[in-house]
């Protein structure tokens, strides 16, 4: 069974291209772990909860080995710093499908 890693956030507008660098270095280094991008969106409204999340997506891999091998890859690891600046809040979630 595969596995959906859910990310959810509110983007730092003042860290604009931080948040460019994530995502130009993350895409490649998440499809070399077998992970693919299943949608990417601007948040419209909650339904529940209290977090207003901006943007959202939805990455599906093959297994958890593959979203702890994607996570830990020191070329991931170098640009978390990137994720870090370029967001004001972050929640991601791992679930199985």
């Amino acid at each position: 069974m595969s596995v959906l890693v859910i990310v959810q956030g509110t983007p730092n507008p003042q860290r604009a291209e931080q948040m460019k660098q994530y995502q130009d270095g993350a895409g490649p280094i998440v499809a070399r772990h077998g992970g693919q991008l299943v949608a990417r969106g601007t948040g419209v409204e909650g339904l529940a909860g209290h977090h207003k999340w901006t943007v959202g997506a939805v990455l599906r891999f093959p297994d958890l080995a593959a979203v702890h091998a994607w996570h830990n890859d020191p070329d991931y690891q170098k640009i978390i710093p990137l994720r870090t600046q370029g967001y004001q809040d972050l929640e991601i979630t791992v679930f199985q499908e």
